[in-house]
Formats: structure tokens, sequence, C-alpha cells
């Protein structure tokens, strides 16, 4: 058997036709249903009424895990949605000490209006608090979340705006009543850049092993115009509820499509037909990540679609930086050193497959 050849096949084509399978598969798995599933969301809206209400979804086992440490007090699994309302009813006093919100620097105590835990074990909390008249700004903090989840918070005129929170941070303050500000399009502009520099870094990663491929502006173009397209199609319908795949499906595919544009980066230098399917089969699942920094913030109709298209433009300027900014760094680095740029970029393409199979494996451990 010749090198580069197991079972009768090139080791590359092997190698591409089991991403390409994997990645098919986590699609074709895909269940139609309203909502993608999510971790931890909150949506905070505020009524003319000067009431704020606060609704917290997440997953109802791993919340009373959470409560149950926070509070010291330990329970029997409970067995049934009917129990775990009832579990997570009396762990309201330990949720509402671990929720702090100040209006205008001042603390406020919410309090419970219900609890709700569907057959699929997943929690709905809704909380409230009176505001006064005079109220401007709003902070959110939760110290019962330990990774990042998305806030988003709706004035009475109708403005949204989401920010991205990791654990215990604090969020930036947020306006209850605005008469003006960013147009919304704007707003979803920013969210899709960010979600990209600095947020995303297993998609910066991604991105960055097709630039390292070639640096040809053709072949850089059409991976990135296969990699949009397919992103920009399962963003659209994830969004629109038509189709749906659980997070631990997805980051797990995502990081493995890291770890094979790095792998392949070192097995050829030129674009290959089975490249651009891989990549498109790639960013379908690319586009469901994106889903989530979207999916159940309750956007309002009439903005939805604005907020879409938007955000998906950010998401393509994002990764126009990150292609210029691994074009500049490769151009310095030719500049001091001719010779130095292949193995620079053969260097950072295997850094990307031992970061992107890290991923991987955490991630599958991870899931619950």
């Amino acid at each position: 058997m010749s090198p580069g050849r197991v079972g009768g096949l090139p080791v590359m084509r092997r190698l591409r036709l089991a991403a390409t399978t994997l990645a098919l598969v986590a699609i074709i798995g895909i269940r139609a249903e309203a909502h993608p599933l999510a971790t931890t969301t909150v949506s905070m809206s505020y009524d003319t009424r000067d009431r704020l209400t606060m609704s917290i979804s997440a997953d109802a086992d791993a919340l009373i895990a959470k409560l149950e440490a926070l509070a010291g007090d330990a329970a029997a699994k409970a067995s049934s949605a009917h129990d775990c309302r009832v579990r997570l009813r009396d762990l309201v006093p330990t949720f509402i000490s671990h929720v702090d919100v100040r209006v205008d620097g001042t603390p406020v105590i919410p309090a419970l209006d219900s609890i709700e835990v569907d057959g699929t074990r997943q929690a709905a909390i809704v909380l409230h608090a009176t505001m006064p008249p005079d109220a401007k700004r709003v902070t959110w903090r939760s110290s019962f979340v330990f990774g990042s989840y998305p806030l988003a918070m709706r004035s009475a005129d109708g403005h949204e705006v989401v920010q991205w929170l990791q654990g215990p941070e604090t969020s930036a303050p947020m306006a209850i009543a605005t008469t003006s500000g960013q147009p919304s399009f704007m707003r979803g502009l920013g969210m899709g850049f960010t979600h990209i520099v600095p947020a995303g870094i297993d998609h910066i990663l991604f991105v960055v092993g097709l630039f390292l491929l070639s640096r040809r502006p053709r072949e850089v173009f059409l991976q990135v115009t296969a990699f949009t397209i397919a992103h920009s199609v399962t963003l659209g319908l994830c969004l629109y509820g038509l189709v749906s795949a659980p997070p631990s499906i997805v980051e797990p595919m995502i990081a493995l499509s890291v770890a094979y544009v790095g792998v392949e980066n070192l097995m050829t230098s030129r674009l290959h037909p089975w490249r651009l399917a891989v990549v498109f089969a790639f960013g379908l699942l690319h586009g469901m990540g994106f889903a989530e920094a979207l999916a159940g913030l309750h956007l309002s109709a009439a903005g939805f679609l604005t907020t879409l298209v938007s955000f998906n433009a950010g998401v393509e300027l994002g990764q126009l930086a990150v292609i210029a900014c691994a074009s500049a760094i490769l151009a310095i680095i030719t500049f001091v050193r001719a010779t130095a740029s292949a193995p620079a970029t053969r260097l950072a393409s295997a850094a990307i497959g031992v970061v992107g199979v890290f991923w991987m494996i955490e991630r599958i451990y991870a899931a619950p």
C-alpha cells in the first residue's frame, strides 16, 4: 500500500468524506420544532405601569442543582416536571437572593410571578419589580449562571437591546425608556460583529483556517462565499423556528470544523471541490451557533427581519475583519523574513487543528 493511502483510498479523501458525513448526519438529525434548544436566557421588559418583568429560561435540573449548592440544601432528584416546579418554588428565596437588579444604581428586590416547567424539563421563571416613576437605567447580575448567556431588554417604547454576559458579570446599564438611539439595523450590525470579534473565537479560528489554505483572492472568496451562504440559510431557518438542533450536537461539530480546516491545511496547499463541500456543510452548523445569539430573546415581529439581516451583515463584517488581520500579520512576517511565511502558515494551521480537537473533546464530555 502506497504512503498516504488507507484501505485503497487517499488519506485526505477519507478525511474529507468522514468530515462531510459527520456534518451531514448532524444536519439530518435536526428536529423541526418551535425554537432551537438553548441554555439560560434572560429577557426583561418595562411597561408604562412602572413595572419591570424578568423572564428567566433554564434547564430545570441544572438550575435546581446550582441553587441547592448555593443554599447548601440538597434533596432527592425531582422525578417529574411537577416535582421540579415544586422544588424550584422551595428554592425561590435562594434564587432571588442571587439576582441583583439595580435601577439607577439602587437595588430593587424582585418578587415571584410564576414558575413553569415543561415536558422537556425547561424551567420558565417570571419575576417582577416596581420601578420609581423617574427611573432611567437598569442593570442585571446573577450568580446562579455559570456560563455565558444572552440578556434582552425591551423598553416601554419597543426599543430592544441584547447583551451577552459571562457568569456573574454585571450587564451594562440599559435604558428603561428611549426616544432615540441607534437604528435597529445598526444594533443588529453591532451584535453580529461582536459575536465574531471578539466573542466567537471558534468562528474566528475557522475563518483563519479557510484563509491559510491559500491567500489567492479567488480561493479565499470561494470558501468564504460557501461558508456565508450556508450559515445564512440555517441562521434564518433557526430564527424562524423551522429547524433546530441541540447544542450538544452543534457545538462539538463546530469544534470539529475548526480541527478539520487546520488539519487539511497541513495535507494540501490548493483548493479542491471537496473543501468547498465540507466548508458548506460546516457552515450550516455555524449558522445554528449564530442563531443562539438571537433565539429565545422574544424580539418584536416588526423588527425581526431587520435584526436578522443586520446581524448577518455584522457577522460578515466580522469575518472580513478577521481575514484582514490575518492577511496583515502574514504580510508583516513576509516583510521581516520572506522565507518565514510558509512555516508560519503551517504552524498556525497545526495550532488551529490541535485547538479544534481539544474543543471537540471538551464539548463532547461537557454535553448533558
